[in-house]
């Protein structure tokens, strides 16, 4: 799953002023910060005239197996108007080892018609999560048990909850199931992972269970399906509707089973022999392509790396509505949100390479070999952050790879620095969903980094390769990832995993560097500094020291830096004295790194260094200070978009003014052409901007200047690009319009309320809020008759849910305060309130429910 943080990243300030969980969106910015990690001396031993009393930790085991889950046949059609999944399942499967006369399925909030073996009735007992079996008689190893079960499932009643990662566990989602929106298409989808795929089909819902599996879909005849593995055969039925039969002959986990039906244009390429398919939108199919720009080549690109060929039968890509997670790596057939589904001038301002990487690479991360326990779950995930690394590496060179490298260290650290740190391979979760953070997926991908570096290209691939051959179609611990490489390479690495898997933390380092002449050598001094005062056991670190000379040779040299202060010792040949060392040369380390250098030594490491997070660092130290000056204006002429973004914010004073205009005009990247536009600020140069930009991205910020200076014209341009298509533009167009003041915008709000992706939808709110909180009675009542529709909407996300219901409380709360008794204010904060309550009481959604719980108990 992908969490980039393009979900689980992006809304961590939002949420923490809603008062939910979620991740700290990932910095792009190289970032300091100090820890507190805090461990317990076990040998200690305290007097004491009690007996003391232990408690003995949570142990988060891996499922225990007793059956073996072979095959899954499932037959399933759809009452949408109650929102029902009518499945007939028929599994196959054998006791493990032990013989047993029971057997225990996941099936939650179902109704059970029968259970049947051969045609005969089973007792069995239900407690609408479990389905306890009796299978009238015993079985052992060597019997095939085929056990058919006629449901209903219903996923939209009985608790619902969700967490940072995944917003809602409902497992199968009705999209507009009644058409009533006449803004949203129709649409099921299903979000098996963690153990939600039990909430439309009964099974052993654990990572370590795998089965192959067939399904037939009956959906009315305008409907396109897609599942697991290849569509053998499609029946249109005498009552308009069809039958399509996926059928899926490779096992996998339950909870990478899937559906997705609705009214898509389906956009068909090729990889080799194999039928890839790009589901989408119908208004988006000429962008199809586009929208998963590289899919075959990196199929190419991954299947070559790992000397391993991708091993589905087929890729398709999906794009859901509402989906709640930004993208899941369901086998052969990946769910996107619909925030990738964007127009080709759209794509122009940024692809969707990451996110389509990371999924695909899960296939066999994941997928092909998966984690057998949630507490391993940064097999799955850190392999999959990694292969964004990869393929930037491999498609736009190393620059690009590191700036993602910089970006996933600081997304861990924050999420270190906000809620502690945890071992990666955590035994000890309070809730699996836990898991889905930034040490499964930043942590994990980063200490992937490092073990690549340690062990070299080619044995790290040939180790990949020996690890997914061994284990393919199995689940799998981290023990077996490091026997892996321990058998390619000959090393003992234990260390390694015990110090970066199954412990927690990361090295805090101060360096300092001294050039003695006399000795003809220089000094690296480097202390760790992560809870120093605790004598927390230190970072074992082999690391390559760059060493820099003024004519421009490079050379490194290995060092192990395995005590908590530590100096290396360099020796230098007597006329060859480096400009500039760096004790992380190749940038490995998963580590904060402290080190004082001059302004001058900042423009050597600039001038001699090949690294972009050298470069990076030498530039931001730089910023604002004359030494600076000329190695700014260089880096905003070089070629890589990474420099010329910082040299643009780096580029402050009135003499910079020219070459700003330069870059906001001409600059390739838009980011810098927007960074350069913020610089300037002329709002002339933004009307230039707004008739001959391509970009979205660009045309936002010009927008933002016209009306910081001209509010009147700001309303006219918005309203021109209201003509258009001007999705990416919702946003500042509203803060337009809730400026001006004028109430006739209200319209606006209310019919693209839908358009807004979950992302945007805080921002879109706000401002929502401040234009109806100066309108009077009548309208604001109109206006909450909008909210509370995105609110009671089942398939809208919990944030969106809770910020509609919200802005109708905020709406109540300014009709109070007016002090105003007349009818019409009474009226509307009455009917507001019957709106919220509504709301509030016929909503599943436990969060939302204590969210508003004054509300429960109203009429």
């Amino acid at each position: 799953m992908m969490m980039r943080l393009l979900l689980f990243t992006l809304l961590y300030s939002v949420f923490l002023f809603l008062g939910c969980k979620t991740t700290q969106e990932t910095a792009s910015t190289m970032i300091e910060a100090e820890f507190d990690h805090r461990m317990l001396d076990t040998l200690m031993v305290v007097a004491s005239k009690e007996d003391p009393k232990y408690d003995v930790p949570d142990y988060r085991a891996s499922a225990t197996r007793k059956h073996d889950l072979l095959h899954t046949r499932l037959d399933v059609k759809f009452d949408w108007a109650k929102q029902y999944v009518l499945g007939l399942a028929t599994l196959q499967l054998k006791p493990l080892f032990y013989a047993t006369d029971s057997l225990i399925l996941d099936a939650k909030v179902f109704d059970i018609h029968s259970v049947q073996v051969d045609g005969k009735e089973l007792s069995y007992d239900y407690d609408q999560y479990k389905l306890r079996i009796d299978l009238g008689k015993t079985y052992t190893r060597e019997d095939l048990i085929e056990i058919e079960i006629n449901y209903t499932a219903k996923p939209n009643e009985g608790p619902s909850g969700g967490s940072q990662a995944i917003t809602s566990d409902k497992g199968l989602f009705f999209i507009n199931p009644t058409r009533e929106n006449k803004f949203k298409p129709q649409q099921i989808w299903t979000q098996g992972e963690t153990e939600n795929s039990s909430r439309w089909f009964p099974t052993i819902d654990k990572p370590n269970e795998r089965c192959t599996q067939e399904v037939y879909i009956t959906v009315e005849d305008r409907f396109q399906t897609l599942s697991n593995g290849l569509l053998l055969n499609s029946t249109k039925n005498n009552d308009g509707t069809r039958t399509d039969y996926w059928k899926q002959e490779k096992p996998h986990a339950p909870y990478l089973f899937m559906l997705g039906i609705g009214e898509y244009a389906i956009v068909k390429d090729t990889w080799k022999d194999m039928e890839l398919m790009y589901y989408v939108e119908p208004e988006y199919e000429a962008h199809a392509k586009s929208i998963f720009n590289h899919t075959p080549e990196m199929l190419t690109f991954f299947s070559g790396i790992l000397d391993y060929p991708y091993p589905w039968d087929k890729y398709a890509q999906i794009v859901c509505r509402d989906y709640v997670s930004g993208a899941m790596e369901n086998t052969g057939a990946v769910v996107f949100g619909d925030f990738v589904q964007q127009t080709t001038r759209e794509l122009l301002d940024g692809n969707n390479d990451d996110i389509v990487a990371h999924e695909m690479f899960h296939h066999w991360f994941g997928d092909l070999v998966t984690c057998e326990s949630w507490s391993n779950l940064t097999l799955n995930e850190g392999f999959a952050t990694y292969s964004e690394y990869l393929w930037q590496e491999y498609k736009y060179g190393h620059e690009a790879a590191e700036r993602k490298r910089i970006e996933d260290l600081n997304g861990y650290l924050m999420t270190a620095n906000r809620g502690g740190t945890r071992d990666l391979i955590d035994f000890e979760y309070k809730d699996k969903e836990d898991m889905f953070d930034g040490h499964s997926y930043n942590k994990g991908g980063l200490i992937v980094h490092m073990l690549r570096n340690l062990v070299g290209d080619e044995a790290f691939y040939a180790s990949l390769n020996r690890y997914l051959t061994r284990n393919e179609y199995t689940d799998v611990e981290a023990h077996e990832l490091r026997l892996a490489f321990e058998d390619v390479t000959g090393m003992d690495l234990n260390w390694f995993f015990n110090q970066w898997f199954f412990d927690q933390g990361h090295p805090i380092l101060d360096v300092s560097y001294t050039y003695d002449a006399q000795a003809k050598a220089y000094y690296i001094d480097v202390e760790q500094t992560q809870d120093a005062e605790d004598n927390v056991p230190v970072f074992q670190l082999p690391v390559n020291a760059a060493l820099y000379y003024a004519n421009g040779d490079k050379e490194y040299v290995a060092l192990e830096m395995n005590q908590r202060k530590q100096r290396f010792t360099i020796d230098l040949e007597e006329s060859k004295v480096p400009e500039i060392v760096v004790f992380d040369g190749q940038h490995d380390l998963l580590a904060v790194i402290r080190e004082e250098r001059t302004y001058e030594e900042y423009v050597q490491l600039y001038k001699l260094s090949d690294e972009y997070g050298d470069k990076f660092k030498a530039l931001s130290n730089l910023k604002g200070r004359a030494a600076g000056y000329e190695i700014t204006k260089l880096a905003a002429q070089n070629p890589s978009d990474e420099m010329r973004l910082i040299a643009a914010q780096n580029l402050v004073s009135d003499k910079d003014i020219p070459m700003l205009r330069q870059l906001a005009l001409n600059d390739s990247n838009s980011k810098v052409r927007v960074t350069a536009l913020k610089k300037v600020k002329d709002p002339e140069l933004a009307l230039q901007v707004l008739s001959s930009d391509k970009s979205y991205r660009v045309i936002a910020e010009a927008l933002s200047i016209v009306n910081d200076n001209d509010p009147e014209e700001a309303v006219r341009q918005a309203e021109i690009l209201t003509r258009e298509y001007h999705k990416p533009l919702i946003g500042v167009i509203g803060d337009i319009l809730a400026s001006s003041g004028d109430l006739g915008h209200l319209d606006y709000f209310e019919e693209n309320i839908n358009s807004v992706g979950m992302y945007a939808f805080f921002n879109y709110m706000n401002h929502f809020s401040k234009l109806a909180r100066t309108a009077g009675p009548d309208r604001m009542l109109q206006t909450a008759a909008v909210l509370r529709n995105v609110a009671a909407e089942d398939s809208n996300s919990y944030f969106k849910k809770y910020s509609a219901a919200n802005t109708i409380k905020s709406l109540m709360s300014e009709l109070d305060s007016r002090k105003v008794s007349d009818a019409a204010t009474t009226k509307a904060i009455n009917e507001m309130s019957i709106y919220l309550s509504k709301v509030i009481n016929t909503s599943t959604d436990e969060r939302l429910r204590e969210a508003f719980s004054e509300y429960i108990e109203m009429p």
